[in-house]
Order: structure tokens, then sequence, then C-alpha cells
């Protein structure tokens, strides 16, 4: 579908809501007026982020910024939409989507809410804050792949040390020797494979574990 075929569309949509419609005005590709309001709707048939700096320039000029796009684009962009959909809302840009000779709103152009937006991702927040101030090492390098320290994994490796150290242990004494509370819990799981249960109550190191433990400490 090609920019000038999702003008009507638009056009009907916007007219049938009491707007006063004109295209190419300016540089703009859409602009309508119902009284003192005024709308501006950018066209494309491909998402890209230049279609966004132009909605961000159009904000200067009219009161409410729309984008516009096919349907097979919206398809097209299916494994970022949900991430592009955040961008339109954080800029308050509006998205209409066309299919065929029907256009809709699909994200309304309204200024967006930071303190809601914050609020329901309060415990994404929290989980950050209490990995960071928990976390002791200083080996992940930001920007790198693979691997990296968790409070998680540290408390896994003070694990291991303390094995390594005394040779099979029960969970008890090695929460006394580490303070790692949940101690019981890491052993059972043994979400590295590192542990071996040796017998009831009694814990030794794998062979894996044995492995990357060694390896660790020749890093430090």
């Amino acid at each position: 579908m090609s920019e000038t075929e999702l003008y009507e569309p638009i056009k009907k949509l916007l007219e049938f809501q009491g707007y006063v419609v004109r295209g190419e005005v300016g540089v703009i590709d859409i602009f309508a007026m119902k009284g003192e309001t005024s709308i501006a709707v950018e066209l494309k048939n491909h998402i890209t982020l230049k279609l966004v700096y132009q909605a961000i320039d159009r904000q200067k000029i009219a009161d409410y910024v729309y984008i516009a796009i096919p349907k097979s684009a919206q398809k097209s962009h299916q494994s970022s939409y949900r991430s592009f959909m955040l961008l339109l809302r954080r800029l308050s840009i509006g998205l209409m989507i066309v299919e065929k000779d029907q256009a809709q709103v699909i994200l309304d152009a309204k200024d967006y809410d930071m303190t809601v937006n914050k609020k329901r991702n309060k415990q994404k927040k929290l989980r950050i804050i209490n990995e960071f101030s928990h976390l002791e090492s200083q080996m992940n390098l930001g920007g790198s792949r693979g691997k990296k320290m968790t409070v998680y994994r540290e408390k896994a490796i003070k694990i291991a040390n303390a094995i390594e150290k005394y040779g099979t242990l029960s969970p008890k004494s090695i929460k006394e020797m580490t303070l790692v509370i949940e101690t019981a819990s890491i052993l059972q799981k043994n979400y590295y494979g590192w542990f071996t249960h040796i017998s009831r109550g009694q814990y030794g190191l794998s062979e894996s574990g044995l492995k990357e433990i060694r390896k660790y400490n020749s890093n430090l």
C-alpha cells in the first residue's frame, strides 16, 4: 500500500469526527482542524526512525500528531512492535492503522503520564535496586555479553568455596560459615549444577562445580 492510498481512509475517519481535512499542507502530509484544535498526520508505508523524527517535528505545529501506516507495516514490525508503541506513548504520538479502505486509531495522541508508568513498574525497580544493593563483585563490565555476576551467583560461589575448603558439609554448617540465608534452597535447587547431594543433609561439589569455582577464584 502506497502513502497516497493511506490518505482517503484517514481523511474519511477524521471527517467523520468532525474535522476539516487537507492534504499536503506545508510539510505536513495531512492537516486537519475542528474549531481551534489541530491534528497532523504523517503517512508512511513502513515504520522507520525518520518517521518518528518527523512526527516529533510536527508537534511544534499541531495540537495532536499521529503516524499512519498500513496493517502490513504493523505486522512486519511485530518483533519490536511493543517497544515501538511504548516509544510513541512516551512521545505523546498517536498511531493510525489502515487496512484496505478502513482506518482506525490504535493509539491516541495524548500526554504521557510518567507517574502511572513508574507505579506499574515499581516491582521491577525494587528488584534492580535490591540487586544493586546486594551485589558485592565488580566483575561485570557495562555493555558486555554472556555470563554476568548476579547476587544469586555470588551466594552460590560462597557456598561452593566453603565446600571446596572443608569438604562435604551440611546446609546448616555452610550457612553459619557464609551467612548466606538461602543456603538450603540454593543447594536443593542446584540451579548451576555445581552441587551434589552426598547423603542425608550432606552436600559436596560436582565436577563441573569444582572446575567452575576454581576458574572463578583464579580470576580474582
